[in-house]
């Protein structure tokens, strides 16, 4: 009986093991599309007049993440910024055409060709935020998405896949909070987990997935204007500036992921 005890717990233990079993320790990686930086800064140069008339703020940020792991990096675009963060702009190369893909502008589906646009909008202020994880779920880049006031927060852990040869942002989890602006108690919550109602303790283990995955320790690099206010600016030669630099900064993920290796 003890022993049964005993492998009953190993058992357990093992369920529990962050190992994750059938989940590949070797992230593979096609080789990333010819002339993808040329393809997203022609369309960044060619489509200024949308983003300035969108955002006529100007753009603060320009980067660029294989997000859907397939090889060829999206370009991510922040905006300037709303309450407590900044909103980014997703862009996916397929075909040798740029397409926009998740944007916390609504205009920005019917600005740009809104064929894969995602109805999954992502705010976050740094392009390190967006995390490379092996998780039971298997490997992936995901964000912890969030915005608030002083009366209401949210956050949302997006997840980001592939399909049909598309990036495509999903919502793992979603949480509202409403806030007595007197006292700071919450007076109303709503949750959900892969966008059906659920409660705090299904939102904790939703999230769970993605806040206690294998970090690869994988540090996304973008150019914000604000790296440099004497090259940067919110004209066109200033996002054009940004996303020059961005592209030849980006390096490939097998350049800071051990576990990862590309195919020949």
């Amino acid at each position: 009986m003890a022993i049964l005890i005993v492998i009953m717990f190993v058992l357990l233990l093992c369920g529990a093991s962050p190992a994750r079993a059938g989940v590949p320790e070797t992230l593979t990686l096609p080789q990333p599309a010819a002339g993808w930086q040329d393809a997203y800064l022609a369309f960044l140069d060619s489509r200024y007049d949308t983003f300035s008339y969108l955002w006529p703020e100007g753009m603060s940020g320009v980067g660029f993440i294989d997000l859907d792991l397939d090889g060829t990096p999206e370009m991510v675009v922040f905006d300037q910024g709303a309450s407590a963060t900044l909103g980014a702009q997703l862009f996916d190369l397929a075909g040798g055409q740029v397409y926009c893909v998740s944007s916390v502008l609504d205009a920005a589906a019917g600005a740009f060709d809104g064929s894969h646009m995602s109805a999954v909008d992502v705010w976050t202020s740094f392009f390190e935020s967006f995390r490379l994880s092996r998780t039971a779920d298997g490997w992936c880049f995901w964000v912890d998405s969030a915005n608030g006031t002083m009366e209401t927060a949210w956050d949302e852990i997006v997840r980001f896949d592939c399909v049909d040869g598309i990036l495509t942002p999903s919502s793992v989890c979603y949480r509202y909070l409403e806030f007595d602006p007197a006292s700071g108690l919450v007076v109303a919550e709503r949750y959900t987990a892969a966008g059906a109602p659920t409660d705090a303790a299904g939102y904790a283990g939703a999230s769970s997935v993605y806040m206690d995955g294998q970090d690869a320790g994988y540090d996304a690099a973008g150019v914000f204007l604000w790296n440099d206010l004497d090259r940067y600016d919110t004209s066109r030669e200033g996002l054009m500036a940004m996303a020059r630099d961005a592209a030849a900064a980006y390096r490939p993920i097998t350049d800071y992921v051990t576990l990862a290796t590309m195919q020949p």
